[in-house]
């Protein structure tokens, strides 16, 4: 299954914290690439734990719903769940 969700980059003295609204965790990288790269595993690996739970992923947020403070910006990561399995078991 392959969604987009957005993510909050809000900006750090060194690199971005990152907040994903739609599984309600945060992360963080050292540049902006980084902090995509960790909120794309971050929300692969909820994902999958939450795949293996049985429960249901949630479907990606409207970007209009998506709340920012000043100096943050929302941007999207895509995400394949059964490639992103794939990896990380090693298959």
């Amino acid at each position: 299954m392959r969604n987009t969700y957005p993510i909050v980059l809000i900006p750090e003295e060194t690199g971005f914290t990152v907040f994903i609204p739609d599984f309600d965790i945060n992360t963080e990288g050292g540049n902006l690439t980084e902090a995509i790269e960790m909120a794309r595993d971050a929300i692969g690996l909820v994902g999958i734990d939450m795949e293996d739970d049985g429960k249901t992923l949630p479907s990606p947020s409207p970007t209009q719903s998506v709340r920012v403070r000043d100096g943050e910006t929302v941007a999207f990561v895509d995400i394949d769940f059964t490639e992103y399995r794939r990896k990380k078991s090693g298959a």
